[in-house]
């Protein structure tokens, strides 16, 4: 860790260790990586009280963010306040983004016994959902690559051809990762982690930017086949389609609606 990086979390450590509401300090991001640049900002997951939380989500003040600790050109502290439930919880099922975000992570601060214990356990890929997630990722290859990508180029649909093309990328990207029991870290870094998996069709990283720079039909057809071809992914045509419309048509029946659907 850099002198200056230390120094803006010993720092943030002062400010909040006497303070009741604050149980915990937990330093990500770059700097728990070991990438950081000298200019890179501190990310955090700062654990406070159920009841201090709970102030802060009913005024939508969940994230934290400061440039006083940090003394270097461009520096600053941002992050986010948890309860300490949410760190438990994330190492039982947290999302794959979630988890990715506590690799590497240290405890600079704690009142908590056994947090260290706790964070470790995060940044794990979850296995129990590997198979499923590989049919209901190849569900999504096959029907953006072969149904809407090729149905919006004969309809002339711009929106819905950029659509389905991004999302073929997303989920045959996803299904490498998976396979390759690797972490989906978010959308910036997808294609920095599909470049360095080490088990992938030949060619792949080229088939995908180039059904994103023109999403042809033999393009996006070359991509989708590049993925059903590379192995038994243990579904048919027939069921991706009942998945597809599981997940992305009837996702409000057990759950409110995700945002793109309300």
């Amino acid at each position: 860790m850099k002198t200056h990086h230390k120094q803006a979390i010993d720092r943030l450590v002062d400010s909040v260790k006497d303070d009741p509401d604050f149980l915990a300090v937990i330093v990500g991001g770059s700097i728990a990586k070991g990438v950081a640049r000298d200019n890179s900002d501190v990310d955090v997951y700062l654990v406070i009280t159920d009841e201090a939380h709970a102030r802060c989500k009913a005024e939508d003040r969940l994230f934290y963010f400061n440039r006083d600790f940090c003394d270097y050109p461009g520096g600053y502290i941002d992050g986010k306040l948890v309860k300490a439930s949410f760190v438990e919880d994330a190492a039982e099922r947290g999302s794959e983004p979630t988890r990715y975000s506590f690799t590497g992570s240290r405890v600079a601060y704690s009142k908590i016994p056994g947090l260290e214990e706790v964070v470790r356990r995060i940044p794990v890929y979850p296995e129990q959902n590997r198979e499923r997630n590989l049919q209901d990722f190849y569900a999504q290859v096959l029907l953006y690559g072969n149904y809407f990508a090729p149905q919006a180029i004969d309809q002339g649909n711009r929106y819905m051809l950029a659509y389905a093309a991004a999302n073929l990328v997303l989920f045959a990207s996803r299904m490498i990762l998976a396979h390759n029991r690797m972490l989906f870290p978010c959308h910036k870094s997808l294609g920095a982690s599909v470049a360095i998996a080490p088990d992938k069709p030949d060619g792949f990283e080229r088939l995908a930017l180039e059904v994103l720079e023109e999403p042809t039909k033999d393009r996006i057809r070359a991509l989708v086949d590049a993925i059903s071809k590379f192995r038994d992914w243990g579904i048919d045509y027939g069921q991706a389609v009942s998945r597809f419309m599981e997940i992305n048509e009837w996702n409000w029946i057990d759950a409110p609606p995700p945002i793109y659907d309300r």
